[in-house]
């Protein structure tokens, strides 16, 4: 039964920050249980292919098809089924489009068994022969994918009563899902921290030739401008693309003075970094947001930019390995995406090396924040 991967899992209760970003335990397991090291783009997309499966098999195991067995997977009692509808429906086309991705270098089908729809590829994940890797690392896998599902699953269920990264309001946002095949943007959010963590964070970034996003708030801002003067805000920034969190974190879905937060937010961030003064980019706090608001951003010259792997860097209880390892398993899964970190934690740095040479060893594509803003330009 699904329930009993669970035990293989890292599972981590949380405290309930808002409905839409507290759920009460989070996925990650121990990556040295996959067989062999993942330092080739070969090794990459044979890892990836076993992701996949393991993630269609826990869905295949798990019918989410009415109120009743959503209420029971997410105790929400009043889940959007229409919602988790869409957000299943949407998975399995990724799911089968990224199977055939990772499938691209077999050259037999014996390595590769072809799965072009998603009733294959659920037949295909269910045959545990399939699966070469150790029992622990399957265990363990599915375990993962039993309490990432949950997450997932969740946030569909309350969305759009409380929105989140889980699905767009309007196609004018983006969420990583439009980037190509192993293409990943970097991105931060919180800063600038009222240490020196956001300058050592952008000084590694810069010494490594990267050029992330970083959503801050307009308060910290403010703050730092007081103390710290426009030059040396500027220099922390170098390189980088600054965007707007909003000016201070909480929830913009029901704030009733988000105009004046945008505004203000905007003011700050063209005054340090004028380059990109008409580039007005937003990543709403927990992923709370209007139709509205993505308009008027959007009348702004910018984009809501969101996220589809999810650090989770900010939980106390969560090691610097433990949130490495999450990270390499979804972008595993996906094979593209945002990246979301916050710039006022020490674990980030301690893991960005490691990711870098994850990347770089997997022929993966870090693009650029300027990248994404302007894509004519490349």
């Amino acid at each position: 039964m699904v329930k009993t991967w669970i035990a293989s899992v890292l599972l981590v209760a949380l405290p309930a920050i808002s409905l839409a970003s507290g759920p009460t335990k989070i996925a990650s397991y121990d990556r040295t249980l996959w067989s062999e090291p993942i330092d080739s783009p070969k090794r990459f997309d044979r890892a990836s292919r076993q992701e996949i499966l393991a993630f269609v098999r826990v869905i295949d195991s798990n019918p989410l098809t009415d109120e009743a067995s959503i209420q029971a997977f997410t105790g929400i009692k009043v889940p959007n089924t229409d919602g988790v509808e869409r957000w299943l429906s949407e998975t399995r086309l990724r799911l089968v489009d990224n199977y055939a991705a990772a499938s691209l270098p077999c050259v037999t089908t014996e390595e590769c068994p072809s799965a072009g729809d998603w009733q294959t590829l659920a037949l295909l994940a269910n045959k545990v022969s399939i699966v070469s890797a150790e029992d622990r690392w399957r265990s363990a896998a599915l375990g993962f994918y039993s309490t990432y599902l949950y997450e997932q699953v969740r946030l569909a269920a309350l969305f759009p009563g409380v929105t989140s990264e889980i699905a767009k309001l309007d196609e004018r946002e983006q969420n990583g899902f439009e980037l190509a095949d192993r293409q990943f943007v970097l991105t931060f959010d919180d800063g600038p921290s009222r240490n020196s963590e956001s300058d050592k964070l952008a000084e590694l970034l810069r010494a490594n030739g990267q050029e992330a996003f970083f959503f801050a708030l307009g308060e910290r801002l403010s703050d730092r401008l007081k103390t710290q003067g426009l030059k040396a805000l500027g220099d922390l920034y170098r390189g980088q693309c600054l965007a707007s969190h909003g000016y201070s974190h909480v929830p913009h879905q029901k704030l009733a003075g988000w105009e004046k937060s945008l505004a203000d937010t905007r003011q700050l961030t063209g005054q340090i970094q004028p380059e990109l003064a008409g580039k007005n980019w937003f990543r709403p706090p927990y992923g709370q947001r209007t139709r509205e608001q993505v308009a008027y951003i959007d009348e702004q010259g910018g984009r809501v930019l969101l996220w589809n792997i999810d650090s989770q860097d900010w939980n106390a209880r969560l090691s610097a390995e433990a949130m490495r390892d999450r990270v390499i398993t979804l972008m595993l899964l996906w094979r593209r995406g945002v990246l979301l970190f916050h710039d006022i934690h020490p674990k980030v740095r301690a893991v960005l090396p490691q990711l870098n040479v994850f990347m770089q060893q997997s022929d993966l594509t870090p693009l650029s924040c300027l990248q994404l803003i302007n894509p004519t330009d490349n």
